[in-house]
């Protein structure tokens, strides 16, 4: 069995090329966590995510170190038991299931490099292609509504079915409902599925059921994260209440919130991630209860790891990508490529390289890390 011995992290901050503003916030850039675990037969396995200026680097080091140092590298079950055991005192989500998920991730990798395996294969998926839903509709500086529109239409004509507009950031919401009457003067919903995401800015059930009244001519594919991710009591009533779809999930760290979501129909898409879940197996069960419950499921950003779910099951419709042409979601330039350029005609093809099928880029993680830390088997 390969051993792990050497495990690697890095806290990055990678800058955006133009700021992405919100009503209550501007991001300048993307702060992100790296991991890397290294075995005594060469071996290595890499994961990475956004970790929100939470200092998950520390948490790995620290909490989840040596649960993986002189242990099988290819026995994730048995790193989730000893960290779960080592720490059964202490809350088992926020940072501690996302600096676990990173770490699971990373032995995923090095368990389907051992075997000569994509992940998807190991998970025992079969379709050859996916749907991509394209990230494309955060606003460009300067950008008119018709530049807007015709960026989007433009991406429908090189073959996306599906377009994530980012809405958030608008301070006259009539801003937005024009943009999208330009883009449905283009492309219907059979054509074109347009995703809205608000990102958790309404306030108030009330608030929301009125602003989708406005959404309902535009036949969305689904209005994503209406509230703050506390607020999941809001979920069910507006969706039972809204004839637009509704979606959430994002960043949620706890499996069983999402399997509550689904069982108690509060979502008609479930959104998922599986680098702040708590590991793979925890983001099969939750694809597995959403399936059962007939509720489809999409991944939130990371298309590194989520083209493998996707691939291995149809609970996980399509893959979220951003568009590497475009200065909204830079952490990939931490990787040696993205998923971006393997699209043709809005489908993505399984890859075939062994494990997560992707390589670290370590100049440009040492060019914008604030701080790396490893540790050593004994």
């Amino acid at each position: 069995m390969p051993r792990a011995v050497e495990i690697t992290t890095w806290q990055c901050r990678v800058p955006l090329e133009h700021p992405l503003h919100f009503k209550s916030t501007t991001i300048t850039h993307r702060d992100c966590t790296v991991v890397r675990v290294s075995t005594d037969d060469g071996l290595t396995g890499a994961a990475l995510g956004l970790n929100r200026g939470a200092p998950l680097d520390a948490v790995i080091q620290d909490m989840l170190a040596a649960c993986v140092l002189d242990h099988d590298a290819l026995d994730a079950d048995g790193f989730q038991h000893r960290s779960r055991s080592r720490h059964a005192f202490v809350d088992q989500t926020g940072m501690l299931a996302q600096a676990r998920s990173l770490v699971d991730l990373a032995l995923w990798d090095i368990r389907g490099k051992h075997f000569g395996a994509p992940l998807w294969r190991l998970l025992g998926g079969g379709r050859e292609t996916a749907p991509v839903s394209l990230v494309e509709g955060y606003e460009l500086p300067g950008e008119s509504d018709a530049d807007f529109a015709a960026r989007l239409l433009a991406r429908a004509d090189e073959g996306y079915r599906s377009i994530k507009v980012e809405a958030a950031g608008y301070e006259n919401p009539r801003q937005l409902l024009d943009r999208l009457h330009l883009i449905r003067e283009e492309r219907d919903a059979t054509e074109l599925a347009l995703v809205v995401d608000v990102n958790g800015s309404w306030p108030t059930l009330r608030h929301a059921q009125r602003m989708l009244r406005d959404l309902e001519e535009f036949d969305l594919a689904w209005l994503e994260d209406p509230f703050p991710h506390h607020r999941f009591e809001l979920l069910r009533p507006l969706t039972e209440s809204s004839a637009v779809p509704i979606g959430s999930g994002d960043d949620i760290t706890d499996p069983q919130i999402l399997i509550d979501l689904v069982t108690s129909r509060a979502v008609d898409v479930l959104r998922v991630d599986a680098t702040t879940l708590g590991g793979m197996q925890d983001t099969l069960d939750v694809l597995g209860a959403a399936r059962q419950a007939g509720i489809p499921t999409s991944g939130h950003a990371h298309s590194y790891v989520h083209q493998h779910l996707s691939f291995a099951s149809e609970a996980m419709h399509h893959i979220e990508v951003f568009p590497d042409d475009r200065p909204f979601e830079p952490s990939y330039r931490l990787t040696t490529g993205s998923v971006f350029p393997h699209i043709e005609d809005g489908l993505l093809r399984r890859p075939s390289e062994p494990g997560l099928a992707f390589a670290l880029d370590l100049d440009r993680i040492e060019q914008w890390a604030d701080r790396s830390t490893t540790r050593r088997a004994a």
